[in-house]
């Protein structure tokens, strides 16, 4: 019997043997499956920030802050260049006196410059207004003494926002703030006044996450225009004791470490308060590195805008462990806080550090009464001090 020649065989042997290898449909569906499975489950995004910022409507949230003197606005435009370069993404809103402008007359008009700065380099939306203000008052009588600080709460007026951070400027921005407007819903999220004594701590209106409420901004408005204890006032804490009245048992509490470091803390030798136990070993470098803010407070010193006295460096300084000769890490990072500061008022604002006050005219008085804690102190400007260097130079 003849033998088929191979182009002779039945078709579907030649298909069989050319087709290349079909899995079953089952497997395919099984493979369709954990590929699905797998696409679900991945991270595509992080589940942090960065994923959530792919989501967020960021125009829904902003910053507050206020201007009432140079000061303040120098301050507040420090505080926008921080946010500028630690990438946030939320609105940036300036409060400031309603007699300002936008026309810069001269050289000299610094508010002006600063002003034109914040809406043009950092997109602050502007916001001109009557500042709020308190008086001290006794049962019978009005005093001489106010306190505009409490201009902060125009942010519980920003209610086109869902949420906003109120910020006071007396402070260095460490990291974003971003994550405190993904909280959960509450009318204001704050942290606690851990260097206080006594507890239960206040809570402490230097970082506020706020629900916009004309309501609530109404009522603060109706308490602050009758006045307030006058010892409140003159230390310019009645913001705070508005703030405790109102929230004090229904705030949601936002914890201090890392979001309310004050730079006394590297001049103590007990830290239980701030790292919350007492078996934590005390590092500064990484303590620094992990809190959000550092609020300046280190009382009789003055703020970081006004120079030290030398005796009252070489007194209040961290005293690294009783020796005043030297130097150690609290005390690199105590100083290297202020310097930071007073360097970038320097190239941001163009203000050089008010001169410092004698040491025995302010140690020995009450917190209130110590005057550096204020801003209404004219500091003199970078050309300022070059005109008189070359006046200096050329008698």
């Amino acid at each position: 019997m003849r033998r088929r020649r191979s182009d002779e065989l039945p078709r579907y042997l030649r298909d069989r043997e050319t087709h290349s290898f079909r899995w079953p449909r089952r497997y395919w569906a099984y493979l369709a499956v954990f590929l699905f499975v797998c696409w679900v489950m991945y991270p595509t995004h992080t589940a942090s920030n960065d994923g959530k910022a792919n989501a967020v409507n960021w125009s829904n949230f902003a910053y507050s802050l206020y201007a009432t003197d140079s000061a303040t606005l120098c301050h507040a435009v420090l505080l926008f260049n921080a946010l500028e370069k630690l990438g946030s993404k939320a609105d940036r809103v300036l409060f400031y006196p309603e007699y300002w402008d936008l026309i810069i007359h001269s050289k000299t008009d610094r508010d002006s410059q600063l002003l034109v700065e914040a809406k043009n380099r950092y997109n602050v939306k502007l916001q001109p207004i009557e500042l709020l203000s308190v008086e001290g008052r006794t049962e019978d009588a009005w005093l001489n003494t106010w306190d505009k600080s409490v201009t902060k709460f125009m942010a519980f007026s920003l209610t086109y926002y869902e949420r906003v951070i109120a910020l006071d400027s007396d402070i260095t921005l460490l990291s974003s703030l971003d994550d405190l407007f993904l909280l959960p819903p509450t009318p204001i999220a704050m942290p606690r006044a851990y260097w206080y004594n006594n507890k239960p701590w206040p809570l402490t209106s230097l970082l506020m996450v706020i629900k916009p409420s004309e309501d609530e901004f109404v009522r603060f408005k109706n308490v602050i225009s009758g006045g307030g204890n006058p010892m409140l006032v003159d230390a310019h804490k009645f913001d705070m004791e508005l703030i405790n009245d109102r929230f004090e048992y229904s705030a949601m509490v936002l914890p201090h470490r890392p979001y309310a470091m004050l730079s006394g803390e590297f001049r103590k030798h007990n830290h239980s308060a701030y790292l919350g136990n007492t078996f934590e070993e005390w590092d500064p470098a990484a303590a620094l590195k992990e809190a959000k803010l550092v609020h300046f407070s280190d009382w009789p010193l003055p703020k970081p805008w006004i120079m030290w006295p030398q005796e009252g460096l070489a007194e209040i300084q961290p005293d690294c462990d009783g020796s005043h000769e030297g130097s150690c890490e609290n005390r690199r990072i105590w100083k290297e806080l202020y310097n930071d500061f007073r360097q970038r008022r320097k190239d941001i604002c163009g203000y050089l550090s008010v001169p410092a006050p004698t040491w025995h005219s302010i140690k020995a008085l009450p917190h209130g009464d110590n005057a550096t804690e204020g801003t209404g102190h004219e500091a003199p400007r970078v050309e300022d001090d070059k005109s008189a260097t070359k006046s200096s130079g050329s008698a």
